[in-house]
């Protein structure tokens, strides 16, 4: 937890910096989408609190199927809560824009960027349920080195290679960043269940 807060905050100034480029609107539209997105996220990561010491219990516990029971069900509602924010950011990116501006420069932005922005969703999904199973199961590297591949290997670095593409094609860092990561959880998970079916 302290490393995502701490990285947190490095990867908004660094996303600031890159979007600042272009213009002030679209620093507005990332802060706003940060606002709007924790409605959604915060749920989520109070339920990856509450996943913790279940898996942590039942991995000193020596309970591999009770383990993979749990990584099911909360991949599921994670999976399920995602694919709603997703279909909001989706289907209604100027009703959430105008909640906080109707300035037409920035609705323009904002109408491209929430929609790409929101497939990340789910594979972020997927990969908060897959860092406390890490951490659970006391692959404690393993999960950090999923925290920083997402938030400063993939996030910033992509940003600023694609902003010579255009403004358009900085938001598709979310979702490359965020598959890429999934991609590489589901890949840790597999191989720790293995490990632990063999014990």
């Amino acid at each position: 937890s302290i490393v995502t807060q701490s990285l947190y905050t490095l990867y908004i100034v660094g996303l600031n910096m890159i979007l600042a480029l272009f213009s002030a609107d679209a620093v507005t539209v990332l802060g706003i989408y940060y606002k709007i997105q924790s409605f959604f996220f915060i749920p989520l990561l109070g339920f990856q609190q509450v996943l913790l010491p279940v898996i942590s219990h039942n991995f000193g516990a020596g309970q591999a199927q009770r383990i993979q029971q749990t990584v099911r069900f909360a991949m599921t509602l994670s999976i399920g809560l995602m694919l709603v924010a997703a279909f909001v950011f989706l289907l209604f990116p100027t009703e959430l824009l105008t909640i906080f501006s109707s300035k037409e420069a920035l609705l323009q932005i904002g109408e491209y960027a929430l929609p790409v922005i929101s497939l990340s969703f789910v594979p972020a999904g997927i990969t908060i349920v897959v860092t406390s199973y890490l951490q659970g199961i006391a692959k404690i590297k393993l999960s950090v080195f999923v925290i920083v591949l997402r938030q400063v290997i993939l996030l910033v670095p992509l940003a600023w290679l694609l902003h010579f593409a255009g403004l358009n094609a900085v938001w598709w860092t979310f979702p490359l960043t965020e598959l890429t990561t999934a991609l590489v959880c589901i890949l840790f998970e597999r191989n720790s269940i293995r490990q632990i079916n063999t014990k």
